[in-house]
Formats: structure tokens, C-alpha cells, sequence
């Protein structure tokens, strides 16, 4: 119990010190009491109204492929659980780019849906769609057979069990998912700036301007103050919301026509996105013509003396390695000493915007000359020990207690309990997250972006930002498209070896 006190209030620490000693030299209550106005409350409007909307319309558009994953195998099946990648590791500046390149096309361009809200709810609709999937299915699938067959027989349309039946078993699935995209929406930063612009900021956004912009730091702790009571709240209300204890099932049923052709259609515009990234990095729409020119380009000396393409890659790279390392470790320790707090504490950090963290780290730099590389690696630790905590929470509070008591009555110490009963039971689950967190690491935009470490130490997701907002769309294009394969390896790698032992 003192281990889990102290390393749950260690991680407190890690973001509440920088944050109150930038709070310390710059907030005023006065700042606190002037963001009470029209235009707060507006950025607060459009906060809410962008996660509400996504949330919504991406439950709306998940559905159908939910239910088709939960009652059919297949190639189908396989590449519509596959688009779980998408929020979670594919980079936010290659959907950008994707997005820019698709609406500036000759009549989607008429119909102005860059720079508009409808620009934002596509490209948010992409982005967490799959997570609805995800939960959906694996609801349904954990709905025990009997009861469905006792509906069928008692007399109950497929209609009548799924609102009577369906509906009420997989709410709490339905809630999860509901709030995670609502966070991941209201926190969103490159989507909302570089295809909705300032016209439809949040608070996210007006978090980083105010720094970047009107350098007003009081004002930019308070929005983010706020800003943090809302998603704690959001964040509390979600972390109450507890599963059903059902069994995964396997099932079976018919599935009409329309489903599957909807399901398709899923499939193609989320990988349709994807590939046409890929498709503009070969093709060059000047010249109507494809080449690998872009890609010959970004690896010149020349063209990195000036944009740093290969340098980026390999610090990212290094970093990623790092930083997934020591988060996976010490979420093991974690998960092994957890208390009642420990989820709370851990989950805090979504209330925390990535932008606002990024700024008090610059400012722990400037006061106590703390190494950039020793902040950036604590930035991105602070926000993917949660995603780590959800992938290997139920692996390691569900390991056999009876394994490892026998261990132990055997005379096996802690250290060798874990080498050779634990490790070569949990050695996939470890490695699967490893891989994961260094994808999200790598493809990080905000804390980078904010910290402005571009001429510094230069990250690949800043470097691919600057190409594109200096116009060179081709090479931008290129090293997006690195980046995504980069990742799709990543992923890939752990999704192939749990569908190879299925």
C-alpha cells in the first residue's frame, strides 16, 4: 500500500509541480475572473459543440460495422477491427494533409468545406469512429446467448431485442466510448487549427495562442484551469461507469445485405484516407505525373541542411524508444501496487491540455535550466501512462493469484517470480504496448509543436508540419507517408500475432 501511495503521488507530482510553479510566477485572480466573458464562453460553446457532435455522429456511423464485427468473421471483420489503429497511431498531421489535399480537389473545393465545421466533424468522424467499433462489438459479443435466444423465443423482433436486450447490457460500452472521443475532440488542436482555422477555436487552441500569440500567460493558466475542471469531471464521471462481468461469446447471425455493403463502405474511407496520403506522395498533381522525386528530395543533403527530415526521424525514433520503455516499466509497477486512487490519479492527465503542459515545461526550463530532452521525455510520459494503464490493466490484475502464490510458497523471490512466471506469460502484452506507446510517441504533434523544439532538437511530426505550411506539399506528403508506414509496421506487429494464435 505505501509503494502505490508513492508512486501515485510521484505521477501527481511529475505534472502538478510544473504547472504550480508557472501558476506562481504568472496567475492572477483577476485573469481567473476576466476569462468570465462572452468570448470564453464561446471558446467553452465550441469546445462542447465539437465533442458532442463527434461523439454523436461517430456512434451513428460505427454501429452497422459493430454489429457486422460482432456476428461475422473475414477479411471484412479483420480490416474493420484493424481501423483501431487510426486513433490511436496514425498521425495527426498526416490526416491534415490527407484532408487539405482531399477538399482543395476541383469539386469538393466548390463546395468550401475547408475552414468550416463540417471540415472538422469529417476529419474527427475519422479519427474516432474505430474506437466506437471497438466498443460496441466487444459489448454485443459479451451478451450471453441464452438471454438472445430466450428473446427469439418468447417472441421478441430483432428490433424489440436490441432495445430491450442489446441496448441496456452494452450501455456502459456505449458511455466509455462516448466520453474517450468527447475528450479526445474537445482536446483536438491540429485538426480544429488547420482545417477549421481560428474562426472555430476551442479552448485548446486559444490555450496555445495565448501564449504563442498575445504571450498572456495569466489568461492562458486560466483557460487551462478551466479547461481542467471540465474534463476531470468528465473524466470522474467515466471512471464510475463499470462493465457488466460478462464472458466474451462467440456468435453468429445473419447479415443483410445493406450492413455489409455500409461495413464496406466504412472500410474504404478509413483506409481510403490512409492511402491516399500514400497516393499523393508518388503523385506529382502539377505535373500529372507520378514520381519518386519528393521522396529522392526529403533524403538529400541539401534539402535537410534546411528542413532536417532524417535528423527528426531518428531523434523521434530515439525518443519513442525511451520514453515507451520507462512508461511501460513503470506501469507494470504500478499496476502491481494499485489502490483505489491509483485509476483517478493516472486518468487526471486527460484533464491536463497537452498544450498548457507543454508551455509549464518551457517555463521549468527557463527557471531551473532542466534539459529540454529531460521535459519533452516527462511530457510524453505524463500522457501515455494512461493509455498504457487501460492496455495492460486487466492482464496484470487478472494474472492467476494461485501461480503466483505457489511461486512464492515455493521460494521464489519478487524478482524471480517475475523472470520466470510472469514475464513469459505477460511477455507479448508488454512487448504489444511497447510498440504501441512508442507510436504514439512518435507521432505526437501538440507537446512538440507548443514546446517549439524544431531548431533544437527537431521531431518528426514538427519537421512534416513545417513542410506542409511552407507549401511543399510533395515532400510533405513524402515524409507523411514514412511516418504512417513507420507506424502501420508498429501496429501491425502485435494486431498479426494475437489474429496468428487465434
Amino acid at each position: 500500500m505505501k509503494k502505490a501511495n508513492f508512486l501515485n503521488v510521484g505521477y501527481l507530482l511529475l505534472w502538478a509541480v510544473p504547472i504550480f510553479i508557472f501558476g506562481r510566477d504568472f496567475f492572477h485572480m483577476e485573469s481567473l475572473i476576466d476569462i468570465l466573458d462572452s468570448e470564453t464562453l464561446s471558446l467553452v460553446y465550441m469546445s462542447f459543440k465539437q465533442g458532442i457532435l463527434t461523439s454523436i455522429l461517430a456512434f451513428i456511423v460505427a454501429i452497422l460495422p459493430a454489429l457486422y464485427v460482432t456476428y461475422r468473421k473475414g477479411i471484412l471483420t479483420t480490416l474493420i477491427e484493424g481501423t483501431i489503429f487510426i486513433p490511436f497511431f496514425f498521425p495527426v498531421i498526416s490526416t491534415v494533409i490527407t484532408f487539405s489535399l482531399i477538399f482543395n480537389l476541383p469539386y469538393l473545393k466548390e463546395l468550401g468545406i475547408l475552414y468550416s465545421m463540417k471540415a472538422i466533424l469529417i476529419a474527427n468522424i475519422f479519427y474516432n469512429a474505430p474506437i466506437f467499433v471497438k466498443y460496441l462489438s466487444l459489448g454485443m459479443k459479451r451478451i450471453p446467448n441464452e438471454i438472445l435466444e430466450a428473446g427469439l423465443e418468447s417472441g421478441a423482433s430483432k428490433w424489440i431485442i436490441f432495445i430491450k436486450i442489446k441496448l441496456p447490457l452494452i450501455l456502459p460500452q456505449i458511455f466509455r466510448a462516448f466520453f474517450m472521443v468527447f475528450v479526445y475532440s474537445f482536446t483536438s488542436f491540429g485538426i480544429v487549427l488547420s482545417l477549421g482555422g481560428l474562426k472555430y477555436s476551442t479552448l485548446e487552441v486559444e490555450i496555445v495562442n495565448s501564449l504563442m500569440g498575445t504571450a498572456d500567460f495569466s489568461r492562458m493558466f486560466a483557460l487551462g484551469f478551466l479547461q481542467f475542471i471540465i474534463l476531470t469531471a468528465v473524466n470522474i464521471i467515466g471512471e464510475r461507469i463499470d462493465d457488466y462481468e460478462l464472458e466474451k461469446e462467440e456468435k453468429t447471425s445473419e447479415i443483410s445485405l445493406g450492413v455489409k455493403l455500409y461495413s464496406l463502405l466504412f472500410v474504404i474511407f478509413e483506409f481510403g484516407i490512409v492511402g491516399v496520403n500514400i497516393i499523393f506522395s508518388f503523385y506529382n498533381y502539377y505535373k500529372k505525373t507520378f514520381s519518386l522525386e519528393p521522396f529522392i528530395k526529403i533524403f538529400s543533403v541539401t534539402f535537410n541542411k534546411k528542413y532536417p527530415v532524417i535528423e527528426s526521424i531518428i531523434n523521434s525514433s530515439l525518443i519513442a524508444m525511451g520514453t515507451a520503455l520507462l512508461v511501460v516499466i513503470f506501469t507494470y509497477i504500478l499496476l502491481k501496487n494499485i489502490n483505489k486512487f491509483s485509476s483517478y490519479i493516472i486518468f487526471s492527465t486527460f484533464g491536463v491540455s497537452s498544450g498548457f503542459l507543454a508551455i509549464t515545461l518551457i517555463y521549468t526550463n527557463i527557471v531551473y535550466e532542466i534539459p529540454y530532452i529531460v521535459l519533452l521525455v516527462g511530457g510524453f510520459f505524463l500522457t501515455t501512462v494512461p493509455i498504457a494503464y487501460s492496455f495492460m490493466y486487466q492482464y496484470i490484475k487478472k494474472f492467476p493469484k494461485d501461480v503466483l502464490e505457489a511461486s512464492s510458497i515455493d521460494g521464489a523471490n519478487k524478482f524471480q517470480i517475475f523472470l520466470y512466471v510472469e514475464l513469459p506469460m505477460l511477455k507479448e502484452v508488454l512487448a504489444n504496448t511497447y510498440l504501441q506507446i512508442f507510436a504514439i510517441i512518435y507521432a505526437e504533434f501538440t507537446i512538440v509543436y507548443t514546446m517549439q523544439l524544431g531548431r533544437e532538437f527537431p521531431l518528426s511530426s514538427v519537421v512534416n508540419y513545417n513542410l506542409y505550411t511552407n507549401k511543399l506539399f510533395l515532400e510533405s506528403s513524402a515524409m507523411s507517408t514514412l511516418n504512417i508506414l513507420i507506424i502501420i509496421i508498429l501496429f501491425m506487429i502485435p494486431y498479426l500475432k494475437n489474429n496468428k494464435k487465434s
